[in-house]
């Protein structure tokens, strides 16, 4: 079993676990070695089941894979800038054994979280280190860039495409052939029905924009 490490401390990292142990039940092949921070939570912390076992700092010379359990996809984009480009750190892609998904028709880049109850149907292209959450589905031709997080339930028509950063809320719906630049953020049970432009927050049925802030 090869050892694996997660970056974040916090809810979805558990969950991350989670999904890690539930792969292993079936496939043995993640030696869990805790959690990593950043910041000075005392290594040896209980975070439900496993341990705070590393500081960043501690991975410079540690050979092990690596998950990244952070739901704010700019500090997603951030921890993977710090560690991708080393060559002793891997991010393999987790993918639950209960996604439904056309494996010769969808293509992955690394770091890709996928929980259980997805769906991805086919000629699906997609990015990094995105974390899929449970129970979405994702329809023919959709593109998805890096460092996105869906939360659960959400829906994405055909022919969607999803630009790096954005965050889209639980029991979001995206419908065919929108298009959605980068860091844009869909607020819970949204449906959108126009192309939102880059860094935008929208809201509501049917999606709009928010207010700028003053």
């Amino acid at each position: 079993m090869q050892d694996i490490v997660i970056f974040g401390a916090g809810g979805l990292a558990k969950e991350v676990a989670f999904l890690i142990d539930d792969i292993n039940r079936v496939t043995p092949t993640w030696n869990i070695l805790g959690y990593v921070v950043r910041d000075e939570e005392p290594v040896g912390q209980m975070i439900g089941k496993y341990p705070v076992a590393f500081r960043e700092a501690q991975l410079a010379e540690r050979v092990v894979a690596a998950a990244i359990g952070i739901g704010d996809p700019a500090t997603r984009q951030k921890t993977a800038e710090r560690f991708a480009q080393q060559s002793i750190i891997s991010f393999p892609n987790l993918i639950h054994l209960a996604t439904i998904w056309d494996q010769e028709r969808v293509t992955l880049g690394q770091g890709n979280i996928v929980c259980a109850g997805n769906i991805f149907t086919t000629d699906i292209r997609i990015g990094s280190f995105n974390h899929f959450n449970l129970n979405c589905t994702y329809g023919h031709d959709v593109e998805i860039g890096d460092y996105c997080v869906f939360n659960p339930g959400i829906n994405l028509s055909g022919g969607v495409v999803i630009g790096s950063g954005c965050l889209i809320g639980t029991g979001a719906t995206i419908l065919q052939y929108i298009k959605l630049s980068q860091r844009v953020t869909v607020g819970a049970g949204a449906v959108v029905t126009r192309d939102v432009a880059e860094g935008l927050t929208v809201v509501g049925v049917p999606a709009k924009p928010l207010p700028p802030k003053n």
